[in-house]
């Protein structure tokens, strides 16, 4: 129950209030538009844009642990949360934590919105070289839109 309580706490503050409604009534009305499938490549592209406009914080980097550094640096930075990186066999597994995506667009958009860190991840491996078959995609399910888990691998 506190837990609870601080999760809630936490994710009140994760999104400006003066953007919060605008940002829920943008979901709510782009649900209501278009499939979740089509919603996620949109924030896809959005999010290798995003990435486009910051990757020469990252082009220097030569390890895994170098590239989980200078992300947190630049996800402090704008109140992003925090990403952690574990190398798996055949492939990276990137757990993301305190995204505002959730509260940002609502729970029920998580779906769709995680798109945005799948495109974003995705256009900073390949700046830093990754071949067009490695994809970063969005596996399991989040814990209170708290963690956001996805896999950097080979296209299956």
């Amino acid at each position: 129950m506190e837990n609870d309580k601080l999760q809630n706490y936490f994710r009140g503050q994760q999104v400006s209030l003066q953007w919060l409604p605008v940002l829920r009534a943008l979901a709510f009305e782009m649900s209501a538009q278009a499939e979740a499938k089509d919603l996620r490549l949109l924030f896809f592209k959005i999010g290798e844009h995003f990435a486009n406009d910051t990757e020469d914080r990252f082009q220097g980097v030569q390890t895994l642990a170098q590239l989980e550094e200078s992300l947190n640096d630049f996800w402090s930075q704008i109140n992003w949360g925090w990403v952690d990186f574990k190398e798996v066999k055949g492939y990276i597994d990137i757990t993301h934590q305190a995204a505002p995506l959730a509260e940002a667009f609502g729970d029920e958009a998580l779906g769709w919105s995680v798109g945005l860190l799948e495109g974003f991840y995705q256009t900073i491996f390949k700046v830093l070289g990754a071949s067009d078959s490695m994809i970063v995609q969005g596996v399991g399910e989040s814990s209170n839109g708290m963690d956001i888990h996805l896999r950097f691998g080979r296209q299956d």
